[in-house]
């Protein structure tokens, strides 16, 4: 199979005449088609605005996509994160395939693209390579933090399992139909008895400046607290320029962000936040981050937190009937509460880990 991998370079708007746009164009049509396939039609769409928007590097990352092209057509993809701030040994790739090739031909092109994502990590120094592909409730292999699982021999996988990567991580996919919660303010008024002691802090936007500082920590404490098994993260450290960076990247191209955060009426200290990503168009909204950190766990402000933001998003933006998260498989405890919000799962993502010799 001839196959010429080279960078995607960046257009100045979607509708850029000539080479660079079309390549563009041809990349979002790749990255719509896939996300339809991997996590079902109409839920992960973006805007040629919000597309061309999360290609961007900033002050927290840099990011390089390179393209596998099979003649005039794209058929596979390479996206390769590299953290500037902290984790500066690590890469974090995602492969895509195009499900036109056969299976021994997108096997093929996973070698080659794998391979280059393993080169420039080498020419950057970087000695980490946390890779992301499909993965599984069960299946063959089991990741080391006990929870999900990944076929080995899957075309995404076997270029990992060949280089020694270890499977580290699953990531449930998990999906909420309103309309499928009627009793929404019920369980609200519910969750809120159950944590008396706090009060509803809520913004759309910005955070605003009285909590900027409070939010910083609370970014910190998501790269603690969370569980990240035994993948290659750092620590994070937050000011607020890089809250800002974060918030400026986040609402590119259109997309707002929707916050609501735990204070503790008697100390005045956040306990937790949840945020929604609100996109520019479509049905969906896309679950971020949601934390309550360890000093507030057992009130209940996990379930607190996802019930007030459902409610608000309703009234905010109606059209958005879905949400889909992102957990940890072995985050129980917030699974948990996803389940008991009606979050039912779709998809999983494996994440691989690859460490260089010293």
């Amino acid at each position: 199979m001839q196959i010429d991998i080279r960078p995607m370079p960046l257009p100045e708007r979607p509708d850029e005449l000539g080479p660079v746009g079309d390549e563009f164009r041809a990349a979002f049509a790749f990255n719509e088609r896939g996300n339809a396939e991997r996590y079902g039609e109409g839920l992960y769409v973006n805007t040629p605005v919000e597309f061309l928007a999360s290609l961007q590097s900033n002050a927290d990352y840099r990011l390089d996509r390179l393209h596998a092209w099979q003649g005039d057509r794209i058929v596979g993809v390479m996206t390769l994160y590299s953290n500037l701030l902290d984790s500066t040994d690590v890469v974090e790739a995602q492969p895509e395939l195009s499900s036109d090739l056969s299976l021994a031909a997108q096997r093929e092109l996973a070698e080659l693209l794998v391979a280059r994502a393993h080169d420039e990590a080498a020419r950057a120094g970087r000695s980490t390579v946390i890779m992301s592909t499909v993965g599984a409730a069960t299946g063959p292999v089991t990741a080391r933090s006990g929870f999900g699982a990944a076929d080995p021999a899957h075309p995404e996988a076997a270029p990992l399992v060949a280089r020694g990567y270890e499977l580290e991580q699953v990531y449930r996919v998990s999906v909420a139909a309103l309309a499928d919660l009627p009793d929404l303010d019920d369980r609200l008024t519910a969750a809120e008895t159950r944590s008396p002691g706090y009060e509803m802090v809520r913004w759309v936007g910005d955070t605003p400046s009285e909590l900027r500082a409070a939010m910083c920590t609370m970014y910190e404490r998501m790269s603690t607290d969370a569980p990240v098994a035994g993948l290659a993260w750092e620590p994070e450290a937050w000011d607020e320029a890089r809250l800002a960076e974060f918030e400026r990247t986040v609402q590119e191209g259109g997309r707002t962000l929707l916050t609501v955060a735990a204070r503790e009426i008697a100390t005045g200290e956040l306990g937790g936040f949840s945020t929604l990503i609100l996109p520019l168009t479509g049905s969906t909204a896309r679950q971020h981050d949601t934390l309550v950190t360890k000093p507030h766990r057992g009130h209940g402000l996990g379930m607190r937190l996802k019930l007030d933001n459902l409610v608000r998003l309703r009234a905010v933006r109606p059209e958005l009937v879905r949400i889909v998260t992102w957990n940890a498989e072995e985050n129980r405890p917030m699974l948990s509460v996803n389940e008991a919000s009606g979050f039912l799962p779709v998809a999983y993502e494996a994440q691989w880990q690859w460490k260089e010799s010293r």
